[in-house]
């Protein structure tokens, strides 16, 4: 539609229109008006469009959004935000759309369809590179809403909820309270003509302490378009809205557009919004008169294919709306209204909270700790109510009684002197008329929904407005009807189940236990107990079955669709809503609490003890323990993280988290923080159903949850780290983690789901290039440059990321938290200056060998200082050329893979058969091998002992002596026998001659020295003499 893109049109077009201003120094120099003159603050204070700065509120477009939420962060911000305003001297409502608008689903199901296109650029990002999002992709994490709501209302700023039309409900608030001003982001809000229009998009808390953004001065906008300001709504209706949409409007822009052609009929006007807001300024402006609307929609639907008549109407109805939402307009609708009564000026409907913003209070909810039920001050019937009220039904006057209380009731925390008596009839006699709507509505023959009683409405429709309840509860108890918005999900995973399939057996509960069912079902056997006691024909069977329907955006629809969703009650007997919401016993407590955990399936016995699952983790705990229950969507290293998470100091440190960077983003991470946030989103609504036995505070989800940190933790739980280091070392966390645990799978059976990555493609060790029988089933991972193969890329990882950044290295204990940086324990290279110079084996562990096993050992070392490199295998000693043990050629008898040499212990998890050890120098005589490979070994073939004899004319200096020198040239050490017997000429000691040149005096090795091999001290590869342990 043409409306949507008039504000982009007006800050292209209307530069003068759109003025860069500070809020804190327009509130520093704002002086109220004086008593007596109309309604308004002492202070500046402005209406916020929740709806339109989600992302503002939320701190901005950083970055970890994806990751499903940094609430902390997000509330260190609006805690920063509220204190420069309050030091300013400005207030702030923040008003939330708590409206289902049914009228408006054509809208709200094309914006879903927007977001779901963003969502799914956003894995495709993440899944090929691993890394953020860019900030035009941004969309609101799950729970953004309820969150805001929860945080506004923990700093005690003033928060309201839109019941039936939100645009129209801010503009009449703003009005009603007389306020300084609307900050938003909808074109509506032009056409409406507040006292000052903001934009949102450009709100920006500095460092230097101020708060920008640009004002549309609606004189200048007018002025730049040439357009008189009382016919804003005719053009605003032409330009289409949910009243009048764009089809029933095309042929009117088509002979617009051809008109505009001027003198050359070739030219051609392409039909986009800019064009169409040009036509449209046009049109209007050359209008003669714009006192008949009848006469103007004969002219615009003139060409009409359609109904005339009824497209007239339409277009008057769209006129109507815009004009509701002006000052005039106003003024007009609330005599009109007015005349359905006469009391004396009251409240209106939205109280205005004046609220400390140093001073914060605490509301416990209906039943929560220390909470008491909200006190209803009731008025004499007769002060307050319409001139007709003898002629309306029953129903409607119990209702109105009951509005009229709601008013009262809610003016207990507004200050004096804030609504004229008008202004209050106005929207006293709004809320007759939704009353109205909403009993014609379940009074219809297609309606299924049982009746509810006026005092459940009244509490409902009080709490609603002041976004004290989730707007879910208001939509079920008026029209059965809830939105459910898409999240940052993949509807195509068959690994994970969507949001709405997992938490689905929740609601229904819960649709249940706020319609009453298992009271309509005891009071239906009762009553049949009776007549057959009596002997009286029993009552007629009765349908239970309350069905509710679910809008969502479903994969491959292409227009709004909804789903029945029928209610299931419990098993046992639940108490009313009635007793729920307004029981003030003892025993109405546990009762409450017991409703919320069966709801959640969550009724065990550990769940209650708080030693094991504190309060404020209460809700962590059912999520996770119904997520549990649901199937195998959790594995176990995930559950741990989120346990984690929870009693990590990490959780608060909201710097800490900032500074932390995330090596890389698992899109399965971001389905499962989607998952949890919906399943908190539900256990609040629950809460509430069953009268808020959860304290509210306690719900909060900055408290147990942290996006970033739950990635930070999940990566390293997929690594394999131990809960003792993903704990940070503190023995104090592991054990909360451990009971949470035991209580979270207390009497339900687990089957965790299969790990999505396996060891295989976790262990870089290159495996050999030909084939064997035993290895069918093992993942090959050859390596570039390594093996001459292809890197083959397991699955999970990210295109363009290599393996080793894949791979998160576990942190070590009390060293900050990303820990100290351990060596790595699948083996690696030493650098220095590009030249490796050293490389080690796997340090793996070896229990089953021996007696006590060896866990502790350190790094293996391959070789040190220059190496050489052969032809198709790793650098580093491992081929023939550095006389190490060549890859086997054949078949491997002992079942497993070739084995390098210095792989002196088994590879855990690899080999199926008896584990084979790789020998260096001196190692042991293979049968398939044919000989030994080592460099220096014995062959069985006698050598020539070594033959010293002295240079002529020198000094013979002696030797220090060597212990246990072995090898193929064994250094004999120059002694003074040695010396005499060379001066003398004669035989020298243990039968070395001095005339040796023409004797070859020989000698048989040893049976150990052939066994041993001949070992060099300087040799550097893996004997055992030449073994060296690097320290970590």
């Amino acid at each position: 539609m043409g409306i949507k893109s008039l504000e982009e049109f007006i800050e292209k077009h209307c530069s003068s229109a759109c003025a860069s201003v500070d809020l804190l120094k327009i509130s520093r120099g704002y002086i109220p008006k004086r008593r007596g003159r109309g309604p308004g603050p002492e202070r500046f204070c402005l209406v916020v469009d929740a709806e339109s700065c989600l992302d503002r509120l939320y701190g901005g477009f950083f970055s970890d959004w994806v990751c499903g939420g940094q609430w902390n962060r997000m509330v260190s911000f609006l805690n920063s935000l509220m204190q420069a305003c309050h030091s300013a001297n400005m207030d702030m409502v923040v008003f939330f759309n708590g409206a289902l608008e049914s009228q408006k689903l054509s809208e709200w199901y094309s914006e879903q369809m927007n977001n779901k296109k963003k969502i799914s650029f956003v894995l495709r990002h993440i899944n090929n590179k691993g890394t953020p999002p860019p900030k035009v992709w941004w969309n609101p994490p799950v729970f953004l809403q309820g969150a805001l709501r929860m945080a506004l209302r923990h700093m005690g700023i003033s928060v309201a909820c839109s019941m039936d039309d939100h645009a129209q409900e801010v503009i009449g608030y703003c009005r009603e309270h007389g306020l300084q001003g609307i900050i938003a982001q909808d074109p509506m809000y032009i056409i409406f003509d507040p006292p000052r229009y903001f934009s949102s998009h450009n709100l920006k808390l500095t460092y230097k302490g101020s708060l920008e953004t640009k004002e549309y001065i609606m004189d200048e906008i007018a002025k730049n378009l040439d357009l008189n300001p009382n016919r804003f709504c005719i053009f605003a209706a032409m330009l289409g809205n949910h009243i009048l949409p764009d089809d029933d409007l095309y042929g009117f822009y088509s002979e617009l557009f051809s008109g505009n052609r001027g003198n050359d009929p070739t030219k051609t006007v392409k039909p986009t919004p800019e064009n169409a807001i040009r036509v449209a300024v046009e049109f209007v402006r050359n209008l003669p008169t714009v006192e008949n609307l009848d006469e103007v929609g004969e002219v615009i639907f003139r060409n009409a294919k359609g109904n005339r008549q009824e497209l007239v109407q339409k277009f008057k109805q769209c006129v109507q709306y815009y004009m509701n939402g002006t000052h005039e307009g106003f003024l007009k609708y609330r005599p009109r209204l007015g005349q359905l009564g006469g009391g004396p000026p009251r409240q209106g409907a939205y109280s205005m909270q004046q609220q400390n913003f140093h001073n914060r209070h605490y509301d416990q909810g209906f039943g929560g700790n220390g909470g008491q039920v909200p006190q209803v001050i009731v008025d004499p019937p007769a002060q307050g109510l319409p001139a007709n009220f003898n002629q309306l039904t029953p129903d409607v006057k119990s209702e109105l009684l009951a509005a009229t209380s709601s008013s009262s009731s809610s003016s207990s925390g507004s200050s004096p002197n804030r609504n004229s008596p008008d202004t209050q009839q106005w929207s006293q006699s709004l809320k007759l008329q939704a009353m109205q709507q909403n009993k014609a509505t379940q009074n219809k023959p297609d309606s299924k929904l049982p009746p509810v009683s006026p005092e459940i409405m009244r509490i409902a429709s009080e709490r609603h407005q002041k976004g004290l309840m989730h707007p879910w509860i208001y939509q079920l108890l008026s029209q059965g009807e809830v939105k459910i918005p898409t999240c940052l999900e993949d509807d195509t995973s068959r690994e994970l189940p969507t949001a709405i399939e997992l938490f689905k057996l929740i609601r229904q509960t819960v649709y249940s236990v706020l319609f009453n069912l298992n009271k309509l079902k005891i009071i239906h056997e009762s009553q049949t107990k009776e007549s057959k006691e009596k002997g009286d024909a029993p009552p007629p069977s009765r349908n239970f079955d309350v069905p509710v329907k679910e809008w969502s955006v479903r994969r491959g629809s292409t227009r709004p669709s909804f789903d029945l969703v029928i209610a299931q009650p419990v098993d046992w007997k639940t108490p009313s809503i009635e007793r729920m919401w307004l029981g003030q016993q003892t025993d109405d407590k546990s009762r409450r609490l017991r409703a919320f955990l069966t709801c959640m399936n969550s009724d065990s016995p550990l769940i209650f003890n708080t030693s094991y699952v504190p309060q404020q983790l209460l809700i962590l705990c059912c999520v996770l323990r119904y997520i549990l229950m649901f199937g195998r969507i959790l594995q176990r290293q995930e559950l741990d993280a989120f346990l984690a998470m929870s009693v990590s100091p990490l959780l608060h440190d909201v710097q800490t988290m900032q500074d932390l960077k995330l090596p890389n983003v698992l899109p399965r991470g971001i389905h499962l923080a989607s998952l949890f946030m919906a399943g908190v989103e539900t256990a609040v609504f629950a809460n509430d159903v069953c009268g808020a036995p959860i304290p509210w505070n306690m719900c909060l989800p900055w408290q147990f949850f942290d996006g970033k940190l739950f990635h930070f933790k999940l990566l390293k739980a997929n690594n394999n780290t131990p809960l003792i280091d993903m704990c940070d070392g503190q023995v104090d966390q592991v054990l909360r983690v451990e009971r949470m645990r035991q209580a979270i799978m207390e009497g339900i059976k687990v089957d965790f789901a299969n790990p999505i990555l396996h060891t295989a493609s976790l262990y870089h060790y290159p495996y050999p290039p030909f084939g064997n029988p035993n290895m069918r089933n093992m993942e090959m991972n050859y390596q570039r440059g390594m093996m001459g193969r292809g890197n083959m890329r397991p699955q999970g990882v990210p295109a363009g990321i290599s393996q080793g950044q894949n791979q998160q290295k576990p942190a070590g204990r009390g060293r900050g938290i990303l820990g100290r940086s351990p060596v790595d324990a699948r083996g690696g290279q030493l650098e220095i200056a590009g030249v490796v110079v050293g490389s080690w084996g796997p340090n793996l562990s070896s229990v089953g060998r021996g007696r006590g096993g060896n866990d502790g050992l350190s790094p293996r070392v391959m070789s040190v200082g220059s190496q050489r490199q052969g032809r198709g295998f790793p650098r580093g000693g491992m081929g023939p050329m550095r006389g190490g043990m060549g890859p086997m050629r054949g078949p491997v008898p002992m079942g497993g893979p070739m084995m390098y040499r210095g792989m002196n212990r088994p590879i855990r998890g690899r080999i199926a058969g008896q584990p084979m050890y790789g020998y260096g120098r001196g190692g042991m005589r293979m049968a398939q091998d044919r000989g030994f490979r080592g460099r220096g070994v014995v062959r069985g073939v006698r050598r020539p002992q070594v033959r010293v004899r002295p240079r002529p004319g020198a000094k013979v200096k002696p030797m220090p002596k060597k212990n246990g020198g072995k090898g193929r040239g064994v250094t004999i050490e120059a002694s003074d026998d040695m010396e005499a017997a060379s001066k003398a000429g004669g035989p020298t000691p243990n039968g070395i001659y001095d005339d040796a040149e023409n004797e070859e005096t020989t000698t048989t090795p040893r049976k150990s020295a052939m066994l041993d091999g001949v070992q060099s001290p300087d040799s550097g590869i893996h004997g055992d003499k030449s073994a060296t342990d690097l320290q970590a």
